[in-house]
């Protein structure tokens, strides 16, 4: 699934922000407190920017995940401070796994139940498994079990769902069989689509399940009371949750602000009590921090910034099958001076899977190394011979046309001031360091931007990945023959070959090399794809925050233990 979330919202002024905010309702929708304080309501409150609303609140098709691992929960949960992520029991309380690896058993909490009091049992894990194998639903993350007994057979029509190796053995007991052993399956029971859904409620919605959130029911921490669409959004504590008695907030106030800038004046006036900040605001704050004023959290995010290239057409310009040429557009780019002047944040990329992934135990990062840091260095910053690159590859082609006359599509959207640096950075660097032309294609939005590159209306456009769970072979495997259209439909089989077998492979020193050979083969060989940077998370709190936790692999602000002391 491609990553991008479409922010459909009011661009919100500073100063008229919280006089909208603050009397939101009405209309059959629950009333958001006044902002910045326990005013409206008493109790335990914290107020919480995000960009944009989604509005999707199906689990088993990823749904809106920020919210969904907070409001919803699976068998195990994932969360993140300072010393890295660590995964933890949540609506399972064991787990058993048979010596060949093969058969999982989960053994429910008996206390579990969803925010109108029935209980949560093995029988809602079994029904939102199976619903995700539905072939009639074509979930994007189906693929994420088909190593089970009967998945994959029964999402592709060939196979029967009474075959499918996932049952409720009793109300409390969840069971798997796996057909080979699998060392990343316990890293996506994390992941939303192995969320539990509740078969009556799903079922009585029809069409609707998914579209609205009066809908639904949450057997996480909190649950969602209130929503005024591209504005503001009330979560409140699920007093049926198996562990309220430690959840410390009463409510959570979500508003809706997409510019940086109303965000940090919001922030400044105490009117917000945590900023995930990027740009010019990380070194603001983090001065803030130093001098005691406020709290801050530095976290690697297991996402990805890269430049896409049309493998399947060449482009519009008919030169992107040409390695040598996308080899010398990914060296022009300068990706410290990139990270720096363009985004105030994140690392230099020089291979694909990000720093916060780790395997056995450790950065798989640290353990590869920097893929295309050598060849990197030999050509970065040389015009000459970047220009050279280019035109041997102009060459391999037969075309004859000047380099300045070359003109290569950058296809973009967004209005963001660092949307528009991002493209233009990229221009540039392009255009001075190899000589040929850049035509900026920039879109209204993410849908007419989709449409584009759907139909290869461009030659290079930039994207991201955001890992769903904590394996390399989640970020490897997005490339491997059609698996997604969305990074330029790059197709090889011997990558793919490798990919492949790793099947049932357990031992992580085959894995390793098998990675490091993948990315070798992916980045340096054939350059599919030119990684810019690596994500971060750049939080601050204000002092009166208190076991403020994040994750990466679930809601991205872990609020189920946090509480305010001091305001």
């Amino acid at each position: 699934m491609n990553k991008f979330k479409k922010c459909m919202a009011l661009v919100l002024t500073a100063a008229m922000a919280f006089s909208l905010l603050a009397g939101c309702g009405g209309d059959g929708e629950t009333q958001v407190a006044t902002a910045g304080g326990n005013g409206g309501t008493s109790g335990q409150q914290l107020n919480l920017r995000a960009v944009g609303f989604g509005n999707n609140y199906d689990v088993q098709d990823m749904g809106w995940r920020w919210m969904m691992a907070e409001c919803y929960e699976g068998l195990m949960r994932d969360v993140a401070d300072e010393n890295g992520d660590k995964f933890e029991f949540a609506g399972a309380e064991s787990m058993d796994v048979s010596d060949d690896g093969l058969v999982y058993t989960f053994h429910l909490r008996e206390n579990a139940k969803w925010s109108d009091g029935k209980p949560v049992t093995a029988h809602d894990y079994e029904y939102g498994w199976k619903r995700l194998l539905n072939p009639e639903n074509a979930y994007d993350y189906a693929s994420f079990i088909f190593n089970v007994v009967g998945a994959e057979e029964y999402y592709n029509g060939t196979g029967s769902v009474d075959d499918v190796a996932i049952k409720a053995v009793d109300d409390y007991t969840f069971e798997v069989t796996l057909k080979v052993a699998d060392p990343t399956f316990q890293a996506k029971l994390v992941a939303t689509p192995l969320y539990p859904t509740r078969e009556d409620i799903a079922e009585s919605a029809g069409d609707n399940w998914g579209k609205d959130w009066t809908l639904c029911v949450y057997n996480g921490p909190f649950a969602m009371t209130g929503l005024v669409e591209d504005n503001s959004m009330t979560w409140t504590k699920n007093e049926y949750y198996w562990n309220a008695e430690n959840v410390k907030l009463d409510q959570i106030n979500w508003y809706c602000v997409p510019e940086n800038a109303t965000a940090a004046t919001m922030f400044d006036n105490g009117q917000l009590d945590v900023l995930d900040a990027s740009g010019e605001y990380i070194a603001k704050y983090s001065q803030k921090a130093e001098n005691g004023e406020l709290q801050s959290m530095d976290v690697e995010y297991p996402g990805a910034g890269m430049l896409c290239f049309d493998h399947q057409n060449g482009g519009l310009s008919g030169l992107m099958k040409n390695v040598n040429i996308r080899k010398a557009i990914s060296y022009s780019i300068n990706r410290e001076e990139m990270v720096s002047a363009v985004y105030g944040r994140y690392s230099a990329a020089y291979g694909l899977v990000s720093p916060a992934i780790t395997l056995d135990g450790k950065s798989y990062r640290s353990q590869a190394g920097d893929i295309i840091k050598t060849e990197y260095d030999s050509y970065a910053g040389n015009s000459a011979k970047l220009k050279e690159l280019f035109q041997k590859g102009l060459d391999e082609l037969g075309v004859k046309t000047p380099m300045s006359d070359i003109k290569l599509t950058l296809l973009s959207y967004g209005s963001t001031t660092e949307n528009q640096l991002e493209r233009e950075y990229i221009q540039q660097s392009l255009q001075q360091n190899l000589g040929i032309k850049v035509e900026l294609n920039t879109v209204g939005d993410y849908d007419m931007f989709m449409a584009k590159r759907d139909a290869f209306d461009f030659d290079i456009f930039i994207s991201t990945w955001f890992s769903d769970y904590n394996d390399p072979l989640d970020f490897l495997n997005i490339l491997t023959t059609g698996k997604y259209s969305s990074y330029g439909l790059y197709s090889n089989a011997e990558y793919d070959a490798m990919a492949n077998s790793l099947t049932g492979v357990q031992d992580n020193a085959v894995r390793l090399e098998t990675y490091k050979n993948m990315e070798n083969k992916l980045l340096v060989e054939d350059c599919a794809v030119a990684p810019i940077y690596y994500a971060d998370k750049h939080f601050y709190y204000q002092n009166w925050v208190q076991d403020f936790r994040t994750s990466s692999f679930g809601a991205s602000q872990e609020l189920y233990i946090a509480y305010v002391d001091g305001k």
